[in-house]
């Protein structure tokens, strides 16, 4: 049934708003968001129209920040009316507005939550509510801060100790496993809380060793305290985390680190997760890797602890805590070697033995043999001792390749030794040798005198500990016995307490229940007996729980009240007295052999017989005031017994704890009489009460008798009898239950009904007899009196044509009638009544239909019924059984049907199965249930579906099936292997192998072999068998080559995968070359050594093929092969460049012939991979560099030395300005100015030096630029034929000494310009042959490192200069001019180039004077980047691109322009991939 739910925010105090209108009280339906993650609650079954619950569209995102970084939340939200929007969270307060800001923005509408420089104790699982009056919507969202520095706790004003990683003041958090430092003294005895911690998180098997472990022997009381412990830290679990499960204890990995494992899922996923080393908190990392030494990861449900770098000191006990309750313990123990493996030297063919002893029991070794992790298997035997001291790697069948160093490896500590292995030299040649039965190794010592004293140690060390147990359980033994005389036992109780500090026997015995409904009899475990007291009224009547052998029984009572009778324990006799008035009578805890009893009461005042300690004999005295009479507390061997009293004074027996009697005193006013809980062997019996009141037999743990006191008013008579003896329920007239709750291993039945309801009978557990007593308005009606039904009937189903049998048990020998649906039956038609002294049959010989209906026995009063039900079971048509029962053969990938008939029936269950295993309709199988069929289709079948297909009909009246069987075809499977060399020779090589385990379905009809020789890549077919052969004789093989095999399985669907040999066999014995030369290193750099050795002396008589070169890094036991040896090195040097600079290195050859490898050679002398020391030297530097002014200056030089060098930079001797950059890297040092003017032209010089000397270098840097022309040209004429030239300097001539002046000269004759004076540093010259009649022009030019500036004209010299003008007469002459604007003659034409091919591109310009040409790439200038090469020769203009890139791509514009004008052309470029 389900409620509906009011749906409360989880907003903390002074997180949200005010309680008016956040109550959080409105009633709520769930309704589902878009978005996921989002909780919607609607406040009304149908929402107006228009109207709309808050949603959310855009929900905040999970954030991971820095501390101090600015943190925030978005989100949109939709709703009608307007939502509010509230921002919480879990753990804390938002109210502060320092801290947080929530934030609306109506244009986008955002909502936001900021949290300026956030902090890690802001870490935490946040929510956003948004509300109208129709709703709430309301969604979580988590932020992580990452801390700066690492911190164990996140408050503040922890974090200066966390800085200055003073964890033991910060971790304040402590587990219960107490530091070392600060354990308090143990008392002598004591149990370590490692013991319980560790016991919690083991598996059963290990509860043995641990109790060994610390010295537990009392494995039973250890298993009642860890149930009880496991069930409170369960408990404690369940409010944090959920689904614990795979804990795995701590252990050490291949690689070195130890870690431990569980899983689980956090409730809150902010909690927080402690770790602990022996009680304290040890600092982990998720983040940081390898820079902590404990780590802590998270994969899924997974968490594993890890810590590296293990010392000794790592050993102790760990423990996971989320929150403040343990998850997982677990203890890290280190072992050491007592005696390490020795080297062993031994012959081919013969085992090898490594042993050691450990200084602790461990279950297993991790052997390692040549770096490889080895197993127990066919060539390794590991073998343990008893006791776990001893190890053992036995290495069978040693072979040459078997030698190399072997380890044994305990946590942290290992050792190691050789394994060397010699060659039978009696073989005969070209065969193997005998396989020896012989031993070699072993340690050389005693091992097992050195492991019994480690475990004669061991266990001295666990005696002294079980010793402190067992001497502090005696001494709490007798301080308890101390002190039992002195303490009194209140009446109606009784404790037994152990000895032991850490066992507590407390036995308990329950009292009968104060329901009005059923009438029950307890459940006795002892050998006593008890029973229920009669009831009329429908109320209880229990036999309480006797557990000893006394008897306990309660009183009669005649008012519908209770008669207990107290538990007794001993062998005494406690009983209630008998009331008439209402009040209680009860047996109360007798613990003597003796008597006590309450006196008699007619005034309502309790009368009590206490526990009795004594041997005498305590009772109450009689009361008839109301008062008390009480016997007090007897504890001797005398007589304590109450007064009489009639008052209303006090007079009570108080808990005797002897031998005697304890009874209840008897009452008629409504007052107590209570028979105290009697632990001895007596009886216990409650009082009769005829008021309603109390008379209870209580739980008796004697081995006497319990009953339960006959009632008359629906009240309760309980007997609890535990004991062994008899437990009944009493009769009922009302139509509730009378159960007899007999737990011991005798009879338990259930009373007898008049009303045609059930009396059943409890679960018995005694030796002896619980019974319901018969209830008739009379007093307890034990076994034996007024008649009742012990076994009634109930429902059956009866097959058609089958007999069918009732019986009736009654507890008397008594008359009963059988009753058919309201008619009664007779003996006939079919029909037999019978009856044996108490037990009623009826019998029907064949059952029809007609038999089907309601049955009742009737006996007086009494009358039980059930209903039979006739039917058939379910059957097959045999034609169509025998039509299933034939196999279906598929092949693999079609489909199987199976299809049965059968007749339609009510109520039938059909089911299917594939060899036991029920099918479900889905995936791969299709079940169709029709009323008279069903069908089964298994698609896509696998030759793994082969098996037994069963349908099973099933209805109330049976079962019925029917089978078939389901082959699927396939092709075989591989041979099984491995493959077995039978024999090997020089010209023969046989194999075996086993037939494949599935044949497919059909028989294998023959194998095919294959054969490849090593070295080559090709299989070559060598024949076929047939499937009775599974061998084969290669006779086609060459002495000393190796060849694999591999065989395949044939069957008429195909063949099958291969079986291929695991290793190469070769033909003949294996010869190996003898040892190379040791090697000897040549030289050595950073990147290369360079090896040279000589061949073996003895090649063993078989050619070398090559060598295989290894090397072993210092401070390694691994030699790692540079070449393989089917690539073998066929000369006697060898450079290895696979090295790391600055390490260092040893060297080994082996000689391999057709057999492999050969034994090494001595290793080399210790390389180091660096270059040799030597002076700095400059590789190839430039002297000179110009630059124009306003660019970068970038001065590279290479230089080589060993060790690097220091470098150092001057300007003209001067340390060079700040802001000059300089770049070192290694082999290399830059100069760089990043903005060039004049004044930083110098000569910079480079400095390197170092250890062996040093270096320096000039470079001269000119910054410059264009020069200025010259100032006016002047000529004069000082010689006939010569003509000075001269000219004003140009401005740049003092700023630039590298300036100098270039002449052109230009005639009337030739009329063209050609340079007549080169490199003049001085403002004239002088023109030789100069002839008169000629015109002369000359042009002057500045020229520095940047190039020409312009030129300055001179005048014209010549004869034309001087001549007198004539008069033309009137005749005007045309003056001829050159000078034209620039135009393109041939222009660009299209390229489309590969990427990375080169390009030519060109054109023809022509104008006069001559045009300055600009190429430009998508309209940007080109003539500068050095990427292109552009030339300019008589007019035809060129670029050149080395190699096409996809930025080239463009279009090209080629720009002519002289004083008359301009001229372009353009083009485009396209790059092909």
């Amino acid at each position: 049934m389900f409620k509906r739910t009011k749906v409360t925010d989880g907003t903390a105090t002074g997180q949200g708003p005010d309680a008016e209108n956040w109550d959080g009280k409105e009633v709520g339906f769930r309704k589902k968001s878009k978005v996921p993650g989002v909780m919607i609650t609607q406040y009304i079954e149908k929402l107006p129209e228009g109207k709309s619950h808050p949603d959310f569209t855009r929900k905040p995102i999970a954030l991971t920040i820095q501390e101090g970084k600015f943190a925030f939340f978005k989100a949109i939200v939709t709703g009608d009316p307007k939502p509010t929007v509230v921002w919480s969270r879990n753990n804390g307060d938002v109210s502060d507005p320092a801290r947080y800001q929530s934030k609306y923005d109506p244009n986008s509408n955002e909502h936001t939550f900021e949290m300026p420089h956030v902090k890690p104790d802001q870490a935490d699982t946040y929510k956003c509510f948004a509300k109208n009056e129709y709703g709430q919507a309301m969604v979580t969202v988590v932020l992580n801060v990452i801390e700066v520095g690492f911190k164990m706790t996140k408050a503040p004003q922890q974090q200066a100790e966390v800085a200055n990683c003073n964890f033991k003041k910060v971790l304040k958090r402590r587990s219960k496993v107490v530091p070392k430092a600060e354990e308090p003294e143990k008392k002598e005895g004591e149990i370590d809380p490692k013991f319980w911690e560790l016991l919690m998180s083991a598996d059963k098997k290990d509860y043995e060793r641990i109790c060994a472990e610390f010295g537990v022997t009392d494995f039973r009381w250890m298993l009642k305290k860890l149930n009880e412990m496991k069930r409170e830290r369960e408990e404690e679990q369940a409010e944090f985390v959920k689904n614990l499960s795979d804990l795995k204890p701590i252990h050490i990995n291949a690689d070195g680190t130890a870690s431990f494992e569980l899983e689980f899922d956090l409730l809150d996923p902010s909690s927080s997760i402690y770790l602990y080393k022996d009680g304290e908190m040890i600092p982990y990392t998720k983040e940081l890797g390898d820079k902590m030494k404990h780590c802590l990861r998270k994969v899924g449900r997974k968490y594993i602890f890890s810590m590296r770098d293990l010392m000794p000191e790592d050993a102790g006990f760990y423990q996971l805590d989320v929150e403040d309750v343990n998850m997982f313990s677990t203890d890290f123990k280190m072992v050491d070697f007592l005696v390490k493996i020795q080297e062993v030297k031994a012959m081919e063919r013969e085992d090898a033995v490594f042993e050691c002893v450990i200084s602790a029991p461990l279950s297993k070794l991790m052997w390692f043999g040549k770096n490889m992790p080895l197993e127990q298997g066919d060539k390794y035997d590991i073998e343990v001792s008893e006791d776990k001291l001893i190890h053992r790697l036995v290495v069978k069948d040693c072979m040459v390749v078997d030698k190399g160093i072997y380890a044994a490896c305990a946590g942290i500590k290992s050792c190691n030794a050789w394994l060397v292995v010699e060659a039978d030299k009696g073989a005969p040649k070209g065969k193997k040798s005998a396989r020896k039965t012989t031993r070699a190794g072993g340690s050389g010592t005693d091992l097992q005198k050195v492991a019994q004293e480690q475990q004669q140690k061991l266990d001295k060390e666990r005696e002294e500990r079980k010793e402190k147990i067992k001497a502090a359980r005696e001494a709490a033994a007798e301080a308890a016995a101390a002190e039992e005389p002195e303490k009194t036992a209140d009446s109606g109780a009784g404790k037994d307490k152990g000895a032991a500090v850490e066992v507590e026997r407390i036995d308990k015995t329950s009292v009968a229940a104060t329901t009005t409904v059923a009438g029950d009899s307890g459940s006795g475990h002892s050998a006593g007996k008890a029973s229920g007291g009669a009831k009329q009224d429908g109320s209880h009547a229990d036999a309480g729980g006797g557990h000893s052998a006394g008897k306990a029984s309660g009183g009669a009572r005649k008012d519908g009240s209770i008669a207990d009778a107290g538990g007794g324990h001993s062998a005494g006799k406690a009983s209630g007295g008998a009331k008439q008035d209402g009040s209680h009578a009860d047996a109360g805890g007798g613990h003597s052999a003796g008597k006590a009893s309450g006196g008699a009461k007619q005034d309502g005042s309790p009368a009590d017989a206490g526990g009795g300690h004594s041997a005498g004999k305590a009772s109450g005295g009689a009361k008839q005031d109301g008062s008390h009479a009480d016997a007090g507390g007897g504890h001797s061997a005398g007589k304590a017994s109450g007064g009489a009293k009639q008052d209303g004074s006090h007079a009570d027996a108080g808990g005797g704890h002897s031998a005697g009697k304890a009874s209840g005193g008897a009452k008629q006013d409504g007052s107590h009489a209570d028979a105290g809980g009697g632990h001895s062997a007596g009886k216990a019996s409650g009082g009769a009460k005829q008021d309603g009141s109390h008379a209870d037999a209580g739980g008796g743990h004697s081995a006497g008798k319990a009953s339960g006191g006959a009632k008359q008013d629906g009240s309760h008579a309980d007997a609890g009898g535990h004991s062994a003896g008899k437990a009944s329920g009493g009769a009922k007239q009302d139509g509730s239950p009378a159960d007899a709750g007999g737990h011991s291993a005798g009879k338990a039945s259930g009373g007898a009904k008049q009303d045609g309801s059930l009396a059943d009978a409890g679960g018995g557990h005694s030796a002896e007899e619980a019974s319901g007593g018969a209830r008739q308005d009379e007093p307890l009606a034990d076994a034996g009196g007024e008649p009742g039904i012990t076994s009634g009937l109930s429902d059956i189903l009866a097959t058609r044509g089958q007999p069918a049998e009732l019986t009736v048990k009654m507890n008397t020998d008594c008359d009963g009638a059988w009753f058919k649906d309201g008619e009664p039956l007779k003996s006939g038609g079919g029909i037999s009544i019978t009856k044996d002294a108490n037990i009623h049959k009826l019998t029907i010989h064949s059952c029809r239909d007609t038999d089907s209906g309601l049955l009742r026995f009737v006996s007086g009063d009494l009358s039980t019924e059930g209903r039979i039900t006739v039917g058939d079971v379910p059957e097959f048509d045999e034609d169509d059984l025998h039509k299933f029962s034939k196999p279906v053969i598929v092949r693999v990938g079609q489909n199987a049907a199976f299809k049965m008939p059968f007749q339609p029936q009510e109520s039938l269950t059909v089911s299917w199965f594939k060899d036991g295993t029920e099918l479900k309709d889905g995936g791969g199988v299709k079940i169709v249930r029709e009323p008279n069929h069903s069908r089964l289709l298994l698609r896509d079948c696998l030759r793994s579906d082969t098996g037994e297909i069963k349908i099973q009909l099933k209805n109330p009246f049976g079962a019925v099936e029917a089978t078939s069987q389901l082959i699927v075809l396939d092709r075989p499977g591989p041979p099984e292997g491995p493959v077995e060399t039978v024999e090997t020779t020089s010209s023969v090589i046989e194999i075996k192998w086993n037939p494949p385990k599935d044949d497919g379905g059909s028989a294998v009809t023959n194998y095919i072999i294959e054969r490849q020789e090593r070295g080559h890549s090709l299989w070559t077919k060598l024949g076929d068998v047939s499937a009775e052969k599974t061998s084969f004789r290669d006779r086609n093989v060459t002495h000393g080559k190796k060849y694999s095999y591999r065989i395949y399985a044939e069957n008429p669907q195909g063949l099958s995968d291969s079986l291929e040999t695991a290793d190469s066999i070769m033909a003949g014995i294996m010869i190996l070359s003898g040892p190379p030369g040791k090697p000897k290193v040549v030289s050595t750099s950073k990147t290369c050594i360079n090896l040279t050795w000589t061949p073996p002396e003895d090649d063993k008589g078989v050619p070398i093929i090559g060598y295989q070169v290894e090397k072993r890094k210092k401070d390694t036991n691994q030699w790692l092969a540079l070449n393989a040896i089917n690539e073998p090195i066929e000369d006697v040097n060898y450079a290895v460049k696979d090295v790391t600079e600055g390490a260092e290195y040893e060297f080994r050859v082996s000689a391999i012939n057709e057999s492999g490898a050969g034994d090494a050679s001595p290793p080399s002398a210790m390389a180091c991979a660096k270059n040799p020391n030597m002076r700095p030297c400059f590789k190839d530097p430039e002297d000179f560099l110009v630059v124009r002014a306003g660019n970068s200056v970038r001065v590279k030089i290479s230089y080589e030395a060993e060790p690097p060098p220091h470098i150092t930079w001057l300007k003209d001797d001067e340390p060079i300005a700040p802001w000059i950059n300089v770049i070192n890297t290694e082999g290399m040092s830059q100069l760089v100015i990043p903005s060039s003017k004049r004044s930083d032209s110098a000569i910079y010089t480079i400095k390197a030096k170092n250890s062996v000397g040093e270096a320096f270098f000039d470079v001269e840097v000119r910054v410059t630029d264009e020069p200025k022309c010259p100032g006016p040209v002047e000529l004069e004429q000082t010689v006939y034929g010569k003509v000075a030239v001269s000219w004003v300097p140009s401005p740049d001539q003092e700023l630039d000494d590298r300036l100098y002046y270039v002449v052109s000269q230009h005639d009337s004759n030739t009329r063209m310009w050609k340079t007549v004076a080169d490199r003049l540093f001085a403002n004239t010259y002088t023109a030789h042959n100069i002839l008169p009649g000629i015109e002369y022009h000359f042009r002057v030019y500045a020229k520095n490192d940047m190039g020409l500036s312009d030129p300055s004209q001179s005048p014209t010299w010549g004869a034309n200069s001087n001549r007198v003008p004539i008069s033309s007469n009137g005749v005007s002459s045309m003056e001829i001019s050159f000078e034209r604007p620039p135009s393109i003659l041939v222009p660009l034409k299209v390229h489309t180039p590969p990427k990375g091919y080169q390009l030519y591109m060109t054109c023809a310009v022509r104008g006069c004077p001559t045009p300055n040409v600009s190429w430009y790439l998508n309209n940007t200038c080109i003539n500068s980047d050095k990427n292109y090469y552009i030339t300019n020769s008589c007019g035809v203009c060129s670029m050149y691109i080395l190699r096409v890139r996809e930025n080239d791509g463009g279009e090209y514009r080629v720009v002519a322009v002289n004083s008359l004008g301009k001229a372009e052309c353009s083009t485009k470029l396209t790059v092909r991939d």
